[in-house]
Formats: C-alpha cells, structure tokens, sequence
C-alpha cells in the first residue's frame, strides 16, 4: 500500500511539470504485483515516466507478456494500453505477435478484442514493418461480420490503417461492409446502445463509407442493389429530416451530417448514378450557403472540390452556379473555409472560367495571409500553365505572382517559366520585353531578377534594336540589382553577363563586363569567384572554338511532368493514412499532364517537318568573328540543361581577405570587411542633436513642431486627442513593433490599428488593419495618411475605405524604400467618428532605419573576428556604451530580440564567457552598397550591466542604431523578468 501510495505522489509531481528522475524501479515492481489496484498504478506510472528509449523498459517485457496471455481480462487491457502508449520498435516486435493473437482469437471478449484491435492499429502505424496483413485477411474479415459493432468499429480503423498502405489484399471486405451498412440502414438491425442523437452507429457507419471508398463499385447485382439503395436512402432521408425537424440540437446536426457528408463522398468516388449526383449535387450547394455554421461550409467545399472531378450528370454545371458564392469564401473569417474555397477554385477551374478564376486568385493574392500565400501562389501557376489559351498570357500571370508575392514564389515556379519561354518561340520576344520592364522597377523582387537574367541572356537580342532597351540599358538594369540580391541569383547574372559579351558587339558594354569579372575574381564565395575567373579568360580568347559551344543558347527543354504540380501532389500524399481522393487526382493530373506534353511534342514534330532544310553555315571559326548573332541551339540536350546551368560548383576553401580596396559594386558582408572602407564615404545625414540612452526620452508637447533633426529623442510624438493613459499604451504598442514585425499600433474602445511588416533589402511593405470592435456602430470618415521625415525613407500608400461596418476590417497598403540612413520614424495621421465621436491624432509609424538590416551568416568565431579588425570605422576603435537594465538578465531573450527584432545573425560561445554574444548583418539601403554592422553584446549578470559596441564604416549608422540595441536589450530583459 505504501508503494502505491508514494509512487501516486510521484505522478502527482509528475503531473506539475517536475521532471522525475527517481522511483521508476518501484514502479516496476508493483506491475508484478497479484492485486489490481497496485498492477494499475504500476502501469499508468510506467506509461507516463518511461519512454520507449528507458533503459528500464526491458524489465516490464515479460511482466506484460504474462499479464497478456493470462485469463484475466482487465489484466490484458493494462498490458495492452501500456504497449500502445510507450512504444519502441524492440517493445513492439516483442509483443506484435501476441497482441494479433488476442484479436484473432475467438474466446477472447468484446473489451479485450477492442482494445487489442486499436493497439494492433498503433503498432502497425509507427512500424508497419513488424506485421504482414495479407496473412490475417480472413479472419478479421470475418470478425468484421459480427453482432457486436463496438468490435466491429474497432476493426473498421484497424482495417483502415491497412489499406492506407495497401488495398488489393482486402478486395474481399467490400460485401461485408456493404452487408453491415444494409443492416444498419435498411433493416434497422441494431441495439438503442449504439443509437447517437438518433443516427445508429455513426462512426461506424462512417467509417465503412471511407473503407468502400478504395474500391470500385461492385460489380455483383445484388451487392451493387444494396449499396445503391443505402446511399439512396440517407440522402433522401437527410432531406426529409431538414424540412421536417426545424428543433435540431447542433449535436443531432452533426450526427447526420457526419453521416451524410460520407455517403455523399462514396457517391462521387462511384461517378455512376445520375440522379444520385444530382442529388448529392444540390445538398452541397446548401452546405456552402449555410452561414451559420462553418463546419457545415467547410465539408460541403470539400466535397465540391471532389464532385468537380465527376463526368456524371450535370456536376460541374452544379459547382459553377455557386462560383460567386465560392469568391466571397476566399475571404471569409475562418482560414480553413478560405483554403477549402482555393482547393474547390482549384478543381472547377476550367477552360471556360479559368481566366475569371485566375483573375479573382490574383487579386486575392495581394490581400492573402502569409499562411495561405505560398499554395496560392503554387495553384495560381498551375492553373496559368494547364489552361493557358496562349502561353504570352501566362508569363504575364507568373510575372504578376512574381511582382505581388515573390518571397513565396518557389524554385519550382521560376523553372517553369524559364522552361516554357525557351520551348516556344513565339513568346520569346514578348517575354523579354516584359522581364526588361519588370527589372527596372525599383521594386523588382529578386526572383524577377533571377527570371530577367536568364531570359535576357538568352531572347534579349530580341528587344536589343529598340532605344529604351538597346543592350546596354539591359545590362544596367541587370546590374543595378547585384548589390541586393543573393549569391546564387549574381551567379545567374554573371552567366547573363557573358552572354551578352558575346551576343553584343559593343566596346562599352565588353569593357564594362570585364570591369565586372575583375572585381568578382577575389569574391569570398566560390562558386561567384570561380565564374568571374573563367568567363574572364572566356572574354580575353573571344574567338576560340571552345567559345561558341559554350555560349550558345540554351536547348529546347525536355518534355516531363511539372514539377510544382509534382511537389504539390508529394505534400498532400503525406499524411498519416493515405487519402484516396489525393490519389485520384494526382493520377488525373498526370493524365492529363501526359497528354499535353504528347500534343506539344506533336506541334513541335510538326514544326520540324513543315520547316524548309536548313542552309549549310559558314564555318565561324576561320578566323571570322563571332558576331552579335546568337548562336544556334543543340537539338538533343544529354543531361537537364536547367540543372546542369544553375547547379552549383563543390564548395572550395574561402580565399584571404584582398588587400586592394573593395569594389564600388561589393558582393556581400565579407567584400566590405575584406579591405579598407572605399575611398567615397557613403552619405551620412547632420548629427543629431543630442543622443540619449532612452530612444524616447521625455515627450514632447502635442503642439510643438519636431525639429528636422531631433534624433530618436523626438523619435516618438505624442498624439493628438489622446489623454495619458493612451498615450503610455500608444508608446508601449510602438515599443514592442520596433521589435517585432506585427503587432497593434492603437487601439481604443472603438477602433483597433495592426500591422504587418516585411522587407526584402531597401524595399518594405506594411498591411495596415482597421478594425471597428463595436457591436453596432460602423466607423465614417475614416482616412489614414503617412509622411516620412526628412530624405531618408520613402513611403507611398493607398487610400483607405472611409467606413468600416460593425466588427469588420479593412486594410491600407504601404509601400517603403530606405534610400538613406535616417534618425525618425514616419507620422502617421488617423482621423475617424464614432458614435458622433471625432477623433484626429498622429501616432509614430514603427518603421526604424533597423529594419532594413539583413542576417550574414558567418559559421565560426574566427570569420567574426577577421571581419571585425578589417572593418573599418570612425572612431577606431569604435566607442562602448555601458548601461545598466531595470531586471535581471536573460542572455536568451537578448539574443531573440535580436534575432527577431534586427534580423542580426547571432554568434554565441565567442569568448570564455559563455554569456557574450556577437552579431552580424549588412544594412541595405537604395542610395548606396550595403554597409556591415557588427555588434559585441558582453553582459556581466551579476551587476546587471551590459556594454555594447556597434562597429559599421558609416558613424552615422552606428550612432542610428545604437539607441534602438540599447531598448532592445533593456526593455527584452525587463519583460522577460
């Protein structure tokens, strides 16, 4: 009894959060125990303290064992519930076999049988391995069959989780379950104990449907009869009960419907019936109109987006009569109905309304969260692709997605593009032209860039006769994006940039490209160095044989399957149980994947035949020149041309540090700190006033203007029409945002103000959220203005909807480029009425000259420390600033904050002290090449003191960001404590 008692306690502290590392041995021992109540608590204490790695667990195998085999049936269900919680492959190989055992046996009863059955489950799921179905068929078939369906619904999951792996041994179960539902719903043959809101045996019956749902329709009449009429029935009983029973408890409604929505599922995966899809077809459309309740609307978009896939009966015409309806779901509250809405937009798309569907995606695509943006962008492509009437009108669409969204536009995305511009001809010359005007967009993501270089390379000479994009200002635009984007996309441009040496023959642009090469021969990264040191020797032996075989245009691609629809289909097929729906329409896509590519293998053979014979070419290498002329494709590519372009070089050793000055145009952090500063400081905004520890100081009075230059003690203006209380939740709100990239802003007893911000080098976006949280007053006359002081960051925003109805949002757009190092953040200018209510007031837009930094990831101390000394700064060495905190502090957090808030790559371990940190980052900006910011972050928790040291080329960015580490440090460990 004792033992029992203290090892209660145990779990009692167990079950408070206290890790136990004593009494396991105990535990252990009252399993051998004769006495129920003690086994009990062995058990349930094993269950909860061992894992199935404990070393202890080899101790309990043969006290289970025993416990498993014996006559006494409360025994068994402990032994059974502890194998299928603890686990362990060596666990479960030992028990595998006597656990199917008491599931096969015909003495064992009802309670053991169900829980043997459940824990067979569990075991097969984590190691499938370990048992072989194909051998038990027969038998659990025929328990299948029996009286009891609290057995039968256990062997219905069991037998689930076997045909998610493999079905064809289990064809036989069909007529068996076809049997039990015909009992169920046509013969009422059941117990009131398994009656559910009056729906007999609902889970069961729920999942039989899902086990039919593997097979074909039966081909036996009688079975064929049987099934037909069960589905029969439930549909039109449903109907009846709706228009009869008006007193539905949410309970009754989800009983049937669960019921329903299966049935409905069985009769789309069948395709057979007419008048059952039709049916079915009409019920779904009620679903999806349901608005009071959201379950209900997402069952009934899912099952859509399978009844999209049917050929009988009027289905799609069924599916496109509530496409309006299925608009207005993409922006519905709930974010699961928004992502069934996409599948169902998805799966009804179509020749005919694929480009209202596109069209709708694309302008969801700018107000989308970030959550959902990534399957929509991969959907909007798909669709572009697969139902494009002419292939000029999917560039336009990628390019759109691209321009909108391009932080989640995949590889997979811009291989595509690049694959399809290059197998057709008639869209090359629009599409270069299209890729020129993108890239001279200020705002061009760098995925645009990566597409514009490679379509430049290869179909620019199409747009190279015009003024405005003759081959220089193509080659400018190209490079006026180096400095921003990463290794892997300069390394595509510099592939661009030989190409067009040898494509163009003009003494500038040649002279500019080997002044490019140059400076990129001491790159840090390898693959960039290597590229500029070969394609330099290429430009200096211009008339080379090697020459023209390696700079001619690339091949057409070989025809396959795409691959983002390959990637899409890999992502749903990974799931616990496998999903018979995933499966059907991944084999409809490939079908019809297949046959387009066979049909564009058709047009391009036709091609091919109608041209005229090719006329014998001069040989070029006799001494003529190469020319501007691009030369001409291979007609067989023996590897995958995309792969072999893009592949990157095996890593290689860094190489030292130059000591030449570091280029105007520096490729990274490292090009910065491998040389002395360049001879041209960069632009540095007046001194502040005054630069004080606290970025917010004292507030300043509501009516007194800021001077230009108040530096971050004027950094936060209190609002107008606000009283204190407000004003202390406005600047802690701001606080947090400097921080943090979303958050609220304000927010009273009428309106709340959130944001979210992103940025990608000098360029950011803000999604601005107006919320009215009254009941039943809608806000007027709201208007949103944001003004950037000074020169250094630009702001352009779009109107806002002046009213916003009761418990409803609306959203402002900003756009934002840092062009220069600045010291305040922007204004913005609310005003709004509610309630007869004015209020007009100014609050600090959180956008802070931090925010424009970027992580440089450097893997060990040593890289840090060579970048800090080459670096350099003024003064040298760079001035320390030590302050206290207002709590104890927590290194941890301190790192998060900066890792979070600054975006900074965190190095921890650098010295003794294991509570020192360093980070490393480049601040990124229009005006000027990145600038390295190095930070030594060294706290002494004991005195509660830190003291940081920024080091940067630019004084002025130094002197910018220290106030705003100083807050992030202090105010991180205050919250934290």
């Amino acid at each position: 009894y004792d033992r029992k008692k203290y090892i209660c306690k145990l779990l009692y502290m167990f079950m408070l959060g206290y890790e136990i590392d004593f009494g396991h041995m105990e535990a252990v021992n009252l399993i051998s125990s004769d006495k129920y109540s003690e086994k009990h608590i062995g058990y349930l204490a094993c269950t909860l303290l061992l894992n199935e790695n404990h070393e202890l667990l080899t101790l309990i195998t043969n006290s289970i064992k025993s416990d498993l085999i014996s006559n006494k049936e409360h025994f068994q269900c402990l032994a059974l519930t502890a194998i299928a919680n603890v686990g362990g492959k060596e666990f479960a190989e030992a028990m595998a076999q006597d656990v199917q055992k008491i599931v096969l046996n015909r003495e064992t009863k009802a309670i053991v049988r169900k829980k043997s059955a459940l824990c067979l489950l569990r075991l097969y799921r984590k190691y499938p391995e370990i048992l072989t179905p194909e051998a038990i068929v027969e038998p659990v078939l025929e328990l299948l069959g029996g009286v009891d369906f609290g057995v039968v619904n256990c062997l219905a999951s069991l037998l689930l989780g076997f045909l998610s792996k493999d079905a064809a041994p289990f064809a036989s179960c069909v007529g068996k379950c076809i049997r039990v539902l015909s009992k169920i719903i046509l013969s009422k043959d059941y117990t009131n104990d398994y009656v559910y809101y009056g729906v007999p045996a609902p889970w069961l019956q729920i999942k039989l449907f899902r086990i039919l749902q593997h097979y074909p329709m039966p081909t036996d009449g009688a079975l064929k009869n049987q099934i037909t009429s069960v589905l029969n029935k439930i549909i039109t009983a449903s109907e009846r009960i709706r228009s009869m029973d008006k007193s539905r408890t949410p309970s009754r409604n989800n009983s049937v419907n669960s019921v329903l929505i299966e049935a409905i599922n069985l009769c789309i995966h069948y395709d057979k019936d007419r008048d059952l899809m039709n049916m079915a077809a009409n019920i779904l459309g009620r679903f999806i109109t349901d608005t009071k309740d959201t379950n209900l609307r997402y069952l009934g978009l899912a099952a859509m987006s399978r009844l999209a896939f049917c050929s009988e009966g009027d289905s799609m015409e069924h599916v496109r009569k509530h496409q309006q309806t299925i608009f207005l779901s993409l922006k519905d509250a709930d974010i699961s109905i928004r992502k069934r809405a996409l599948d169902l937009l998805f799966s009804m798309c179509d020749k005919i309304n694929a480009g209202e569907i596109v069209g709708e995606l694309l302008e969801y695509l700018t107000i989308a969260d970030f959550n959902i943006r990534e399957d929509l962008v991969l959907k909007i492509a798909i669709l572009s692709e697969k139902f494009a009437i002419e292939y000029a009108w999917y560039v336009d669409v990628i390019l759109n997605i691209i321009s909108q969204a391009g932080d989640f536009v995949s590889d997979d995305v811009y291989h595509r593009v690049v694959q399809i511009v290059t197998n057709n001809e008639d869209i090359q010359k629009h599409s270069a032209d299209l890729v020129f005007k993108a890239v001279q967009s200020s705002a061009a993501h760098e995925v645009a860039v990566k597409v514009a270089g490679y379509i430049l390379g290869e179909f620019g000479y199409y747009i190279a006769d015009f003024p405005d994009s003759g081959p220089m200002q193509q080659l400018n635009a190209l490079h006026s994006k180096y400095p921003f984007v990463s290794n892997q996309t300069r390394s595509i441009l510099m592939n661009t940039y030989i190409k067009f040496y040898n494509m163009y023959d003009n003494p500038a642009l040649r002279e500019k490209v080997v002044r490019i090469f140059e400076e990129n021969k001491k790159h840090l990264d390898a693959e960039i160095q290597q590229r500029a040191t070969e394609y330099l020797s290429l430009a200096s032996n211009i008339k080379e044989d090697t020459v023209n075989t390696v700079l001619e245009n690339m091949p057409m691609y070989t025809i396959k399957q795409s691959s983002i629809l390959a990637n899409m289909q890999k992502a749903q097929a990974e799931v616990t149980d496998k999903n018979v729906w995933h499966e059907k329409e991944a084999m409809r896509e490939a079908a019809a994947e297949e046959l387009r590519a066979q049909q564009q293998v058709h047009e391009q053979m036709e091609m091919a035949a109608a041209a005229p014979p090719p006329e014998e070419e001069p040989d070029l290498l006799m001494g003529a020149d190469l020319g501007p002329g691009p030369a001409a494709p291979a007609k067989e590519p023996e590897v995958d041309p995309l792969d072999a372009m893009f592949a990157p070089a095996p890593a290689a050793p860094a190489p030292a540090a130059a000591a030449a000055p570091a280029p105007d145009l520096g490729g990274g952090l490292d090009d910065l700190l491998g040389g002395p500063a360049p001879a041209a400081a960069p632009r540095q905004p007046a001194a502040p006033a005054s630069v004080m520890d606290d970025i917010f100081g004292a507030p300043a009075p509501a009516a007194a203007a800021p001077a230009a230059n108040a530096g971050f003690g004027g950094l936060f203006t209190p609002p107008k029409a606000l009283d204190e209380a407000q004003l202390a939740d406005v600047k802690t709100k701001f606080r947090s945002l400097l921080m943090s990239d979303k958050g609220v802003l304000f927010e009273d007893a009428n309106l709340q103000v959130g944001v979210k911000l992103e940025f990608h080098g000098p360029n950011g976006r803000a999604i601005v959220y107006f919320g009215n949280k009254t009941a039943g007053s809608s806000i007027t006359g709201l208007a949103s203005t944001c003004t950037a002081p000074g020169g250094g960051c630009r702001i352009a925003a779009n109107s806002v909807a002046p009213m916003v109805a009761p418990k409803q949002q609306v959203q402002q757009v900003m756009n934002m480029e840092c062009q220069d190092i600045f010291n305040q953040s922007p204004q913005m200018n609310l005003e709004f009425e509610c309630d007869g209510t004015k209020m007009k007031f100014s609050v600090d837009f959180p956008l802070v000259v931090s925010k424009f930094i970027e992580p440089y990831k450097m893997a060990t101390k040593e890289q840090f420390f060579n970048a800090w000394r080459s670096t350099q700064c003024t003064p040298n060495p760079p001035e320390s600033v030590v302050f206290s905190t207002a709590a104890p502090i927590d290194v941890a957090a301190n790192i998060q904050g900066l890792t979070a808030g600054f975006r900074l790559h965190v190095l921890r371990g650098v010295d003794n002290n294991q509570d020192n940190f360093v980070g490393c980052g480049q601040w990124i900006s229009k005006a000027q090449p990145p600038i390295p910011v190095l930070i030594n972050v060294e706290s002494n928790l004991s005195a509660q003191a830190i003291r940081l040291t920024v080091k940067t080329p630019s004084q002025a960015l130094a002197k910018a960001l220290q106030p705003l580490l100083k807050t992030a440090l202090g105010e991180r460990a205050a919250r934290e404590a």
